[in-house]
């Protein structure tokens, strides 16, 4: 029932304000306008059109255009006068039952007073030339206005009649203008920054025949750019996509992972929502094919205009990954978020996997799911969820159990953090590893410190009695060692033959003694293994060791397009991280007993004379020169 001071009609219901809803929380202007496009799918339109129209703006001297109007034109079934005045309503919208991509109903008055201070709305079922229209302002509602104005008949304007594609005998116009908070200032720069979100949200509509057209206007003329919207896939296995070429007409990604569904990536959890009823969950994984990271892929040569050097994130395609970081949550085929929670914003390979969770609007609650449809809350507050924090000693089985008998209501949600967690990205991560490991482009930043490593070796050998490998290579053939590190390149870390095979003559070729990979162990307590193969000391940083990422990957990832101040806080992380790599050393003395503690005290010391001898390796060469 409505409050004795409300009317049928009022447009602020209970003790909401509409100041306070125009900070609805939406993430940008394209998400806002994502709104006004969901009624017009809702409404069973198969084509919506968003015009954006900018006008010249004189200011002094200068003349130049900003955005003066934002119009979503949809040719679907259109509304009746009482559902056209409700849809204005805050708090009272028509779409309260839970199925398809509408959530609460409230999105158009929303959506539309987070960017204007004006918005018109037109609805008609027999023709444009018969439609209702009402409307929502501001300033009226400042001055006292309480009640939707009722819906009148009015034509749709001219102008929005002729710039349409698809008008149709029934269908909604809504328009925004006195845009003060709208994101972008000019018609093209707007519909640029907006495919991107609304492709990547729509996707699966789009992919499925829906339209969604996209129009800068001037002058009430469409200006370049203007067309059907793409789809932008995150797990880009769709084909044709908004991807740069040419992964726009073939995926760039392949399915990636165990699979309970007869679907290769594709893993089904069973959920139960507050009815009693259990509704399926899907988590679908991907990761980059070869020939989107490498130049070398027999058949699948990078464009002409692509130069090989190019690191694969400076690509047009890589750049593109880049904005599409994070695990996609998709809702009735409408992606709600992409939570970048569950991303190492250091490590530029993040950009090469892709995973979405899809789930069914009957479990808004157990997700989370917020009025706007911009986020599942409860789901993205487990992204740095660590369960053995929770356990206390208990086994994943044993905690799980426990959850369960405590009717936990996180529990299904827990079980896909788990999945995803323990299982899926340390997969998804060792195989893009793998990927790429051998490249030059790869070996190339473990260069300088191998150079100077192999003048310090090489001192050293002229100074102290033989080492374990220089002892191997007395009795070992030249070629038995070349057997011996390529099984070790191939078997143990997992480099492709061809690769193995191209490091090994490069070494040889240079002299080296001394090699420094990158690799996955996750079973070896070590952050770093050493092998001692004949006439070759090989040194494996171990990826999956806390080390790797808080140390390693800070400083030896991408920088380009760091900030001053991002780059401050890596050095300031790997700084620390350092710290506390020593202190954990002074730690394993101190619980020794007396005799070990006097070796490992020794052993320090040692290590500590030969560190200081390869860290200054470099300048005691240059004086040799001079």
């Amino acid at each position: 029932m409505e409050g004795p001071m409300t009317s049928k009609y009022s447009i602020v219901t209970s003790d909401l304000t509409v100041k306070a809803l125009q900070d609805s929380g939406y993430k940008s202007t394209a998400h806002a306008i994502a709104e006004l496009i969901d009624n017009g799918l809702e409404a069973d339109a198969d084509l919506v059109e968003l015009f954006v129209v900018e006008g010249n703006e004189h200011t002094g001297r200068r003349s130049r255009y900003r955005v003066e109007k934002i119009a979503v034109l949809d040719n679907g079934t259109g509304m009746d006068p009482e559902t056209l005045r409700q849809s204005l309503r805050f708090g009272a919208g028509t779409r309260q039952q839970r199925k398809g991509i509408g959530r609460f109903g409230v999105g158009l008055p929303n959506s539309s007073i987070s960017q204007c201070n004006r918005v018109d709305v037109w609805s008609w079922t027999n023709g444009p030339e018969n439609a209702l229209h009402t409307y929502l302002d501001l300033k009226e509602i400042a001055q006292g206005l309480e009640e939707v104005p009722e819906p009148k008949l009015d034509a749709v304007p001219d102008e929005w009649q002729a710039l349409s594609e698809g008008l149709g005998r029934s269908g909604t116009l809504v328009q925004w203008t006195e845009l003060e908070r709208v994101q972008w200032r000019g018609a093209q720069t707007t519909v640029a920054n907006t495919e991107n979100l609304i492709g990547r949200i729509y996707r699966r509509l789009i992919a499925k025949g829906r339209r969604i057209k996209l129009v800068p206007v001037r002058g009430w003329a469409p200006l370049p750019g203007a067309g059907p919207t793409r789809p932008n896939d995150p797990l880009y296995l769709m084909t044709p996509s908004a991807t740069p070429e040419p992964f726009d007409k073939k995926p760039m990604f392949r399915p990636f992972g165990a699979s309970n569904t007869g679907e290769v990536g594709v893993e089904r959890f069973m959920v139960r929502a507050a009815n009693g009823h259990e509704y399926p969950v899907y988590v679908r994984s991907s990761l980059s094919v070869d020939a989107a990271r490498r130049t070398d892929i027999a058949g699948e040569p990078w464009p002409a205009n692509v130069a090989p050097s190019l690191k694969p994130g400076e690509t047009p395609w890589g750049k593109h990954a880049a904005k599409n970081l994070g695990i996609s949550l998709i809702r009735a085929d409408r992606e709600l978020d992409l939570d970048t929670g569950w991303i190492n914003s250091y490590d530029p390979v993040e950009r090469w996997w892709g995973v979405e969770i899809d789930f069914p609007p009957d479990l808004d609650e157990i997700f989370g799911v917020t009025n706007n449809k911009q986020s599942a809350t409860i789901f993205s507050s487990l992204a740095h969820f660590n369960w053995r924090e929770e356990a206390a000693g208990l086994s994943w089985d044993e905690y799980r159990e426990e959850l369960r008998e405590e009717g936990d209501a996180r529990l299904p949600l827990i079980e896909i953090v788990y999945h995803i967690r323990e299982k899926l990205l340390g997969r998804l991560r060792t195989e893009l590893t793998h990927q790429t490991e051998g490249t030059r482009a790869s070996r190339k930043r473990h260069e300088a410190a191998e150079v100077q490593a192999e003048v310090a070796v090489q001192r050293r050998r002229t100074e102290t009695r033989p080492s374990l490998t220089d002892q191997l290579a007395e009795e070992t053939t030249e070629e038995e060692s070349k057997q011996l590190q390529y099984e070790s390149l191939v078997e143990t870390h997992r480099y492709s033959p061809a690769d193995a095979q191209r490091i090994i003559e490069e070494t040889m070729s240079q002299g080296k003694h001394v090699r420094l990979l990158t690799s996955r162990n996750p079973d070896s307590p070590a952050f770093f293994n050493v092998e001692y193969i004949p006439n070759m000391l090989q040194v494996a940083l171990n990826m999956d060791h806390p080390v790797y990422n808080d140390l390693i990957a800070v400083l030896d990832g991408d920088i380009d397009g760091a900030s001053r101040e991002e780059l401050a806080e890596r050095l300031a992380l790997a700084a620390n991280a350092f710290k506390l790599i020593l202190i954990s050393w002074a730690r394993f003395e101190d619980e020794q007993p007396e005799k070990p503690r006097e070796r490992a005290k020794r052993m320090r010391q040692d290590w500590g004379r030969i560190a200081s001898e390869f860290l200054g390796a470099s300048d005691a060469d240059d004086e040799d020169d001079e």
